[in-house]
């Protein structure tokens, strides 16, 4: 009986040893397979800040207004507008074309 049970521990074992290695075999074909097919990612461009403020100058030279005319400070006062929780300085046409609250 005790020969019996010896065996059957060891078949055990030896199944529950071999029975891993197959998974660590088809981990690594996995990841050649993945390196084999992965695309080179270019380096990043270094950031250029000089650039991106003449870009922003160049859109607020071609920037339109939603209104026909040119306005008249006269008639379009800056007033502090408050759109979603903050306050913002513009023109009393622009916060309300914005969806803003103009206080006077």
């Amino acid at each position: 009986m005790r020969v019996g049970m010896i065996r059957r521990i060891a078949l055990l074992v030896l199944c529950m040893c071999m029975t891993g290695c197959f998974v660590f075999d088809e981990l690594d074909a996995g990841e050649k397979i993945m390196e084999q097919n992965a695309a080179a990612k270019p380096a990043p461009a270094p950031a250029q800040p000089a650039a991106a403020h003449q870009t922003g100058s160049g859109w607020w030279a071609n920037a339109k207004s939603l209104r026909d005319a040119p306005a008249d400070s006269g008639n379009d006062p800056a007033v502090a507008c408050e759109i979603g929780g903050s306050t913002r300085f513009m023109h009393k046409s622009d916060c309300l074309s914005q969806g803003g609250h103009p206080k006077s």
